[in-house]
């Protein structure tokens, strides 16, 4: 999600997350929890169930906001969780893009691209913070997980599978190609 959104909405995803605090004291298992939900969309998609997919995709996206909102309230912010819930992150695009190739046969290439580009956005931010103790430049970043999932449920609602992920391929390999740039040109300075 791209900074300024998350900026915005951190205030009540953090009361939110106290509140589930309260019963919830291992945010991991609200990862677990939102990622079985939402692994579950390639599944339904399979079976053309489309809006049940959609549904389970922003259930789990709701789970993958409020793991973080606890981890926080509870003071229980820890590297293991970032990892699990980064991971089973991508396992969902996994899930999602596989049940679009499933459900329309004819986009699979487009669901394909989708995934690849995706998980290079992905990747190129992980792999700049593992060579840079966890320091990156900002981008502008507007091919984020939350975006991009928000163009294909909008689009999944709406019947425009195609360009939603005509539009998710687009922007998620704008942001890799900005990414790739930006943090090659910030990894060569700190050689410097």
């Amino acid at each position: 999600m791209p900074d300024i959104i998350r900026d915005y909405i951190n205030p009540l995803t953090y009361r939110v997350g106290k509140t589930l605090g309260k019963f919830v004291k291992n945010p991991n298992i609200i990862t677990i929890t939102g990622f079985i939900i939402g692994a579950l969309t390639g599944p339904l998609l399979y079976f053309g169930l489309v809006y049940i997919s959609v549904l389970m995709l922003i259930i789990s996206g709701v789970f993958d906001m409020l793991d973080g909102a606890v981890a926080r309230a509870l003071n229980r912010v820890t590297k293991q969780g970032a990892f699990l819930d980064s991971n089973l992150d991508r396992l969902v695009e996994a899930s999602l893009y596989a049940g679009i190739a499933v459900y329309k046969p004819d986009l699979t290439i487009y669901s394909f691209l989708a995934f690849t580009f995706s998980i290079m956005v992905s990747y190129s931010r992980a792999r700049v913070e593992g060579l840079s103790n966890g320091i990156r430049p900002k981008s502008l970043e507007i091919g984020e997980r939350g975006i991009r999932l928000l163009i294909i449920i909008l689009a999944m609602i709406f019947g425009f599978i195609f360009y939603g992920l005509l539009i998710v391929i687009i922007i998620a390999l704008e942001t890799f190609i900005e990414r790739l740039v930006l943090y090659y040109k910030f990894l060569s300075a700190q050689n410097s």
